[in-house]
């Protein structure tokens, strides 16, 4: 990212943003994606348990099984990368990181505007092109 660039720059700041103000969100979906996973795995289990399967069946079982335990381990995993981040993010989120972020977006706009809106008034040579602008719109 450069720096210098005025749309990354407020992209980068975007993204803090919705990082800083998503993530209590992100783990209470991930948490409840996991507990759903626990409960099909249970359900599966319970089938193997209390049904009389043949070959066929079990096979079916078996790998609807083998899916959602695969299914389950990817949203532990995601819930460990979150849950290493929150430590972060909440000390920054204790220090209004939200708010800051989102002035600072909005003074980048501002300052955007401005520098797409730039105009310049003479003081001594009038007959300049920026000044015959300046006298057409009055």
């Amino acid at each position: 990212m450069v720096i210098e660039d005025m749309q990354q720059t407020l992209e980068l700041l975007t993204n803090i943003k919705y990082f800083f103000m998503n993530i209590d969100d992100t783990e209470k979906k991930l948490n409840t994606e996991l507990y759903n996973k626990e409960l099909e795995r249970d359900d599966l289990l319970h089938e193997i348990e209390l049904s009389r399967l043949n070959a066929i069946e079990r096979m079916s079982i078996y790998s609807k099984l083998e899916k959602v335990l695969q299914e389950r381990r990817i949203i532990k995993d995601k819930i460990d990368l979150l849950s290493t981040m929150k430590s972060y993010s909440n000390k920054f989120i204790e220090k209004g990181i939200c708010a800051e972020t989102d002035s600072t977006i909005r003074n980048i706009e501002t300052l955007k505007r401005n520098q797409e809106n730039r105009q310049y008034t003479p003081r001594i040579l009038h007959d300049l092109k920026c000044a015959k602008k300046k006298k057409e719109e009055i």
